[in-house]
Order: C-alpha cells, then structure tokens, then sequence
C-alpha cells in the first residue's frame, strides 16, 4: 500500500513540474496527438505556447520532455547524455546495435572510432564517380518526361535515386531503383518498414509485441533487408581475399575489410549489417526528402529561384551534365538554400537522451530514467532565436551580411555533439550534386491545385509526393 501511495505521490509531482499539453486520458496520455499526422506542428506549437522546456505524457508510466533551450541542448549533447534504451528499443528491429541506436557508451566509442575513417572528405568524394552515374539515370527518365510533357513525381524519384546512391556505396547492393520506378522492391521495403518504425519509437513495445499486421510487415520487411546486407559482407570479403582491387572502394567495402593491428576485421557482420541497414535508411530517406522540400520551397520563391539560376549560369558551362566537386564548392547560393531547407522543414526530428541519474533542469531535480527529447522542428521555428520572420523560407538569412549571432544548440539539422551524423558529408555532396542538376538542367512547374501536405514518418516527408512538370532549359 505504501507503494501505491509513493508512486502517486510522484506522478503527481512530475505532473506539476513542467507545462505541457491536457493530457486526452491518464492511460494514454498525449500518445494520440503524437500519433498523428501533424503531430511536427504540434510540437512547434507546443514550443511557442509552453516555453522550451514541456512535458507530454504516453502513458500513466511514461513521460517525454521536450528539450527546446539552445544553452541545455548544447549541454546535454556535448556531455554525451546516454541514450534512453527503451525509447530506442523500437528501432532495434531495424538498427540492431548500430552506432544510431547502440546504448553501451564504450561500444558506442569503439564503433565511432572505428566507422569514422569510411566518412572523411576524401573518402566521401571517392563516392562521386558513383553518384555522378545515378544522376545521369535520373536525368534520362525526366528527359523522356519532358518530351511527353508528362507529369512527374520529383519526391518519389529523389527517393530512387538516393537508394541506389547508398545502396551502391554503403550497402553494397546494385538496387536499379530508378530504372524500375515505384515499383521496386527495395522502395516497397521503405514503406513498409518506415511509418511504422516512427511509431514503434515513440511507443516501443509495438515492436515488442507485434500484433498489428503493419507491424508484422515492418518485421518481415526488415529481416529481408537484413539478408542482403549479410549477403553484401560476405561479397566484401570474398573480393577483398580474392585479392580483387577496382581502385577507389566504396564505403561498404572499406568498412567489411578494414581490420585491427591483431589481423581480425573490426566488425563482425552482424556489426555491419546493423550500421549497412542503419545507413540505407538515414542515409536514403532524410536526404532524399531535403531535395524535395529544397525544390518545393524554391519553386514558391521566385526570388530564390532567380538567383539561384543565377549562381548557376555563372559557374556551370552551358553544356553541363553533371557539375564536379570543384564546381559545387562554388555554388554558395545553393549552399544557402540548403542550409535554410534543413531549418525551415528539416526531416530529421532529433534525439532521445535520458538522465542517467537525478539531474537539475532550470532549477527542477528530474529523477533519473526520465526520456528527454532534443528536438529541433521547434527550436529551428522559435521566433525568438530567428526572428519575425522565422516562418519564411530566406536563405539570405545566413549569408555574411546578414547572419544571426545563434548561440551553440540553436541549429542541429544532424544531431549534435559526439554523436553528430557521420554521413553529414555525403548527404551534403548528394544534395548539392543533384540540386544543381536539376535546377541548371529543367524549368520545373507544379502540377496544377498543388500543395505540399507533410507525414511525420521515420522522417518528415511529403506526403502528397512533389508532382511537377519539367522542361528543359533553352
């Protein structure tokens, strides 16, 4: 009896310790409003209307606190927080104990340290003759949409090409997604595995006790994915004894090859398949929806739009495909209109962490145990970090005349901290490359009554796909 009395005690007070939104019932708490599908908007909303620092509840027995100051962002981060190992029990179906989901901090040192040489810059460019020949697929396809006048769905083939981007140089797979379209099997996998992912997240014991189909999917989906990652560290190795050598390796390969000073390889393959199915997806998915939101906000911009064409008149020859490394390094507008895509609707949400032990938060002792969410959709919208107009697309806002003195945890599109994403560099290179193809290349217009609809899936993306008619530039 003693206890019952203690632990309402306690819910009462971590009740009262932070505002947050009504909770819809004690059981469920505010798991029905983080269910749905504009669950993004509500968390700014929440942000604006609470402070940076609210509380929501999934359950009598589970509280969430949303983590939206700059100065506790950045503390908590550089500290290196641990991550909550039940929130992330979710994702373990997917991501094993990949560096994305791994718990054992000292595992997590030795696995970053070890993955860490695969993703350096020179390492990352290696990677471009690769992704250069995907672009040129893609600009096939939308050639023949051009000469049709037909209309095509730019998000869906954005995704296509990232999939087969990754796929090649950190999966080790051939998927010819774009040349087989939206009815790929590989793009099948993503749907079925993504949306439900994202919920199994913020509720893990869906994926624990699987008793809805769409989760039984995501379950049977992933252990296909799984396979062929196993199958891709068996080929690594099998060339690597073969002494087969094509020159520059690909990402994949470097890390199934690479080994200690004792002879052994780092990883085992259970480690790679874990990391290779973790890249496939953030790697793929996050990227991929950036160009859509790049596209769909500079077309809605004709400002933007101008002198971005601009930029790119003036760096690129006319009879430019595919621009080099060296010529996207001057592309600075381009580099503008990322850079501020990923604060205006960023696709990746952020992070869980926990308090390891009881912890002091603005003057408020939090028990230990307590999931704390370092999210940036509505610390990239807080008006009083960005201004009036942070609810504009303005890329000028981070050019050198004009750039916000943003203090450190203002701005973390790739997490933060020790545990900022390591594939922030071929994002960035897939990103630029494709963005100033595209924009150099077509005319773009919107089908007509067009309107973005956005779905907090695994990552905020499009709902309604970027369906566009494209022309190519005289």
């Amino acid at each position: 009896m003693l206890k019952v009395i203690l632990f309402c005690v306690n819910y009462l007070k971590a009740r009262q310790q932070f505002p947050g939104p009504p909770v819809a019932s004690i059981w469920s708490g505010n798991l029905l409003d983080t269910m749905n599908d504009d669950v993004h908007e509500r968390w700014r909303d929440w942000h604006r209307q609470y402070g940076p620092v609210y509380q929501t509840w999934n359950s009598i027995l589970s509280r969430v606190i949303y983590i939206g100051d700059p100065a506790l962002i950045s503390r908590i981060a550089n500290s290196n927080w641990p991550k909550f190992p039940a929130q992330y029990a979710g994702f373990t179906p997917l991501s094993g104990s990949a560096l994305f989901a791994q718990m054992d901090q000292e595992r997590w040192k030795r696995q970053r340290k070890a993955l860490a040489p695969a993703f350096q810059p020179v390492v990352v460019h290696d990677q471009y003759s690769s992704l250069q020949s995907h672009i040129l697929v893609l600009i096939e396809v939308i050639d023949r949409a051009t000469k049709t006048g037909s209309v095509i769905n730019l998000a869906s083939l954005h995704v296509l090409l990232t999939l087969d981007f990754v796929g090649e140089v950190a999966f080790g797979t051939k998927l010819n997604a774009i040349q087989d379209g939206e009815d790929c099997r590989i793009l099948q996998i993503f749907h079925d595995v993504l949306p439900e992912l994202m919920k199994c997240g913020l509720f893990p014991l869906r994926a624990k006790v699987p008793v809805l189909e769409s989760t039984r999917r995501m379950h049977r989906s992933i252990k296909e994915l799984r396979t062929m990652g196993y199958t891709a560290v068996s080929n690594a190795r099998s060339d690597e004894k073969a002494g087969s050598d094509s020159g520059s390796k690909r990402i994949f390969e470097i890390l199934a090859q690479q080994r200690g000073e004792d002879g052994a390889y780092l990883f085992t393959a259970e480690e790679l398949v874990d990391n290779y199915v973790t890249f496939l997806v953030a790697g793929g998915d996050p990227t991929a929806h950036t160009m859509t939101f790049a596209v769909n906000e500079t077309l809605k911009k004709p400002h933007v739009l101008a002198k971005l064409r601009a930029e790119l008149d003036e760096v690129l020859p006319s009879d430019c495909e595919v621009p080099t490394i060296e010529q996207v390094s001057r592309l600075k507008y381009l580099h503008l209109v990322i850079k501020e895509t990923l604060r205006y609707n960023g696709p990746g949400f952020g992070t869980f962490r926990y308090t390891p032990k009881d912890v002091e938060i603005n003057g408020i002792t939090i028990p230990a145990n307590t999931t704390l969410a370092l999210w940036n959709p509505q610390v990239h919208r807080d008006p009083t970090l960005w201004g009036a107009d942070v609810d504009e697309f303005n890329p000028e806002r981070w050019s050198q005349s004009s750039r916000l003195t943003l203090p450190p945890g203002s701005y973390f599109p790739f997490s933060y901290g020790p545990r900022k994403c390591l594939g922030e560099g071929l994002a960035m290179l897939e990103m630029s490359l494709t963005l100033a193809t595209l924009f150099k290349r077509y005319d773009f217009s919107f089908q007509e009554g067009f309107s973005m609809e956005f779905l907090p899936s695994f990552t905020l993306c499009s709902k309604n796909g970027l369906p566009v008619k494209a022309r190519l530039r005289g």
